[in-house]
Order: structure tokens, then C-alpha cells, then sequence
């Protein structure tokens, strides 16, 4: 089964909510569009700034409402966005308040269906994560007239006191979000032309660095540097998720050194039925998910296993998802038992055939010579040990 994840979207930093801070005093000019290297009015963390906003006025009360009652909101006090501190503060300000309103300028202008796409592009820098200042970048490749409509909108917004003109950058890009998007598709195709169905990918673009990240559990160093000789302008980051695949005749299957033990084993999920291709495992610490696995027909009813899966997980009940890799656990029988926890678990499931049951805890009253299994709705059933 191909389980290819095609992260089609820009990696964008963003906060679910917002909070604010007070005013500035800081005034400089609105400059005009400049589209030679000559027009870079600064540099901010590396990046030509190529217009600002002015300053107008020395308090904005309609902004500081707005970041008062962020404040007191539970989200942020209760640490959802992190520790409170002056630097979350300000990054969530930014969103909350510059952000939308420089958002919408941008749409207003440039059109709203990705209209400005092939523009330039926006993201977000906070201090939380390490950046200088927070800020929204607007950044364009070949500035025109129409950023000066955007200017316009966004210094009346400053005027009246809505927002503030210090977090808003405007900053001459070496690319466009278009461009990213075309890269992110050339690597992602090159990368499934040597994907073989086993394993899973991703492919994702960094907006601000323009650096291609490909997650994976199949590429071996030598296709990598396939990719970066076929593409030696992009800066390729690889990063391996979880255990490799495995190789082509190797079982994905990891048997336990002990097939029993007389010790109570905590770990893994009970197999509750298998097919051919499939098997579905919940309760203990797995989840309830139903697996596609070449190998599903060498495990058995009952078993406890761990699960490595390989790729996205589909938020069904039960899920959907490819196991990379089955671990078998050694199968609990303690000392003076008849049976064991498998061959209990397969009794439970053959006696509620009718009933879809997730075991969460199996033990053994040595002195009654009972199996009780506590199941996730809190049921407990019993099985005689013969």
C-alpha cells in the first residue's frame, strides 16, 4: 500500500490565538516603492526592507482593548501558547492584531484566491521561537504600484490607532510562494520516482529559508545524494522517521527471544482478527487500528504486539494505517496457569464475537484459577483457566 504524505501546504508558524501590548513612539516615513537594489531602505535580520509604515500617533487605544482582553483570556494564562513572558506577549499581539489586518490588505489588494502568490509571500516571526523581533513579513519579488495600495490601507489602520506600524516588514524576496510550491512539486516527484511501496514520504517548503524538507523511512544515502546532485540548488534537508523499511526478502516481523514468560507484560495492544493484508490490533497501549501488513497472515489472535506504523494513521474508529513493523511480545503465562493471556484473549473475543472488545488489562487469581480482563468501558470479563 502506498502511503506517499504530499505536504502541499507552507510551513507557516503560526499561534491558534492572540493577546497584545501597549504603544510605540517610534515614527518614520512611508517610503515609496523602490525596485532596484539601490532601494533598500534597511536591513532587518538579513532581509532588504523596502517599505515602512509611519507611526502617527503616540497611542493606539483601540489596539490596547484588544491586547488587554488577550491577556486575560485562559488560553494564554493558562501556558496553551507557552509560558507567559513579554516576548509570547508581543508574538501573539502580532497575530492577533497586525496580522489579520495586514492579511487582509495584502487579499484586498492582490486578490483573495492566491492572487498573491505569485507576488511574493507572507509569514510570521516570533520571539517565542528564537526571531529578533515579532513581526508579519510581507515580502514581494518585484515590487509595483499595487504595494503602495497596500501601504495606503495599512497606514489608515495605523492612523486611526488599530494597529502599529514597527511589526509590519515589507522586504524585497528572493522568491515568490508560487516558486516554493513549483519546488516542493519537483522534489516530491523525483522522490516518488524512487519510492517502491514500501514506507512513506513527505515532502514540505520552509516559506522564510526556501529549504525543501523530505521526511522519510526508505531513502538510503546514496538516493539522497541522487536528489541533491538532481538538484543542486535547493537545499535539501533529509530527516529519517522512525526505523528504516524493511529491505526487499527481510521479514517485517520481530519475534521475542522468550516465546513466554511468567512475568506480567505491560506493553502493546492485542491482535483482535487478521485477513490476508491485515490484521487490527487495539487495547493494552495501542490504539484501535486496522493495519494493512503483507505479513498479517504469520500473526495470531490473541497475540500482544507492538506496532510501528509507516505514514498517516486515518482518524477512523478504528483507524486506518500500513504497519512498518510487528514486534510479537512474549505471551504472558504465570506459574500454575493452564493457558495463556493469548489463548485467553482469542476465548474472549471467539465468546463476543458479536461485540467489538478492547482489552486494556489482563490478569491471573492464581487461587480461583480465573483470567479477568478489564475491558475499555469499564466491563470485566472472566475466563476459567482450562
Amino acid at each position: 500500500m502506498k502511503n506517499m504524505i504530499l505536504m502541499a501546504g507552507i510551513t507557516i508558524a503560526l499561534l491558534l490565538g492572540g493577546c497584545g501590548t501597549a504603544g510605540t513612539d517610534r515614527a518614520t516615513d512611508i517610503s515609496s516603492v523602490k525596485q532596484d537594489d539601490g532601494g533598500t531602505i534597511k536591513t532587518v535580520s538579513g532581509r532588504d526592507i523596502i517599505a515602512e509604515l509611519k507611526q502617527s500617533v503616540e497611542e493606539s487605544p483601540q489596539r490596547d482593548l484588544i491586547a488587554q482582553e488577550q491577556l486575560t483570556s485562559t488560553d494564554y494564562t493558562d501556558g496553551y501558547f507557552g509560558k507567559p513572558s513579554k516576548e509570547l506577549e508581543e508574538d501573539v499581539a502580532v497575530q492577533a492584531i497586525e496580522g489579520p489586518v495586514a492579511i487582509n490588505a495584502v487579499e484586498e489588494v492582490y486578490g483573495a484566491d492566491g492572487g498573491f502568490d505569485k507576488e511574493g509571500l507572507l509569514f510570521f516571526e516570533n520571539q517565542h521561537d528564537g526571531a529578533a523581533q515579532s513581526g508579519i513579513w510581507i515580502g514581494l519579488k518585484d515590487p509595483d504600484t499595487r504595494l503602495q495600495q497596500v501601504l495606503d490601507i495599512l497606514q489608515q489602520k495605523v492612523d486611526a490607532g488599530e494597529i502599529l506600524a514597527e511589526p509590519i516588514y515589507i522586504f524585497r524576496s528572493p522568491h515568490t510562494q508560487h516558486e516554493l510550491y513549483v519546488k516542493q512539486d519537483k522534489v516530491a516527484k523525483a522522490v516518488d520516482e524512487l519510492f517502491d511501496d514500501r514506507g512513506s514520504y513527505s515532502v514540505s517548503v520552509d516559506t522564510i529559508s526556501g529549504a525543501i524538507s523530505i521526511g522519510h523511512d526508505f531513502l538510503k544515502t546514496e538516493q539522497q545524494q541522487v536528489l541533491e546532485k538532481q538538484f543542486p540548488d535547493y537545499a535539501l534537508n533529509f530527516k529519517q522517521e522512525g526505523s528504516m523499511v524493511a529491505e526487499p526478502g527481510q521479514s517485517s516481523i520481530i519475534k521475542p527471544k522468550k516465546i513466554e514468560t511468567e512475568t506480567p507484560v505491560e506493553e502493546g495492544g492485542f491482535v483482535l482478527e487478521t485477513s490476508n493484508g491485515s490484521f487490527l490490533v487495539a487495547g493494552g497501549t495501542e490504539g484501535a487500528v486496522s493495519y494493512s501488513f503483507p505479513e498479517a497472515d504469520q500473526l495470531t489472535v490473541g497475540q500482544r504486539v507492538k506496532v510501528e506504523a509507516t505514514g498517516a494513521i486515518a482518524e477512523s474508529y478504528p483507524g486506518q494505517g500500513t504497519a512498518k513493523f510487528v514486534e510479537i511480545l512474549p505471551d504472558y503465562r504465570p506459574a500454575g496457569a493452564m493457558i495463556s493471556e493469548s489463548q485467553v484473549v482469542e476465548k474472549a473475543i471467539q465468546e463476543n464475537a458479536n461485540d467489538f472488545i478492547v482489552i486494556d488489562k489482563v490478569s491471573f487469581d492464581t487461587a480461583r484459577s480465573v483470567w479477568t480482563l478489564t475491558l475499555n468501558d469499564e466491563r470485566v470479563l472472566e475466563i476459567e483457566d482450562r
